[in-house]
């Protein structure tokens, strides 16, 4: 068996929103009912949603040929990494939304450097 790791050439985001690092957190947990997580890389801490390529024809040709919709990104800016935002007020106190380190994903260091260069 042979594995691979494709990464995307291309990532194309419709909607993109800079909030607060418990602001992103309240974001995530409020859409997400499976994993509950963030990425960090290079300052940034973020997710987003990918619109699925089998919603047209389109996007399933621009996902074969390494092009990623990404619908909408919520992003912070978080200097340092850590491993976790907890919210401490509010309907989600206590809940912690974990991050993980994606500083080596090209795709998340990529987009890190981009957004980085729009502030």
């Amino acid at each position: 068996m042979e594995i691979k790791l494709t990464e995307p050439k291309e990532v194309d985001i419709h909607h993109i929103y800079k909030v607060s690092e418990k602001e992103l957190a309240k974001e995530c947990l409020s859409r997400y009912s499976g994993a509950k997580l963030l990425f960090w890389s290079s300052g940034v801490a973020f997710f987003f949603e990918l619109v699925p390529p089998i919603v047209s024809g389109e996007l399933a040709d621009d996902y074969i040929k390494g092009k990623e919709h990404w619908q909408e990104v919520y992003y912070s800016d978080m200097s340092k990494y850590k491993d976790a935002i907890e919210l401490e007020d509010g309907d989600f106190r206590g809940a912690k939304v974990r991050i993980i380190d994606a500083s080596e994903f090209s795709p998340h260091k990529e987009f890190a450097k981009w957004i980085s260069g729009r502030k």
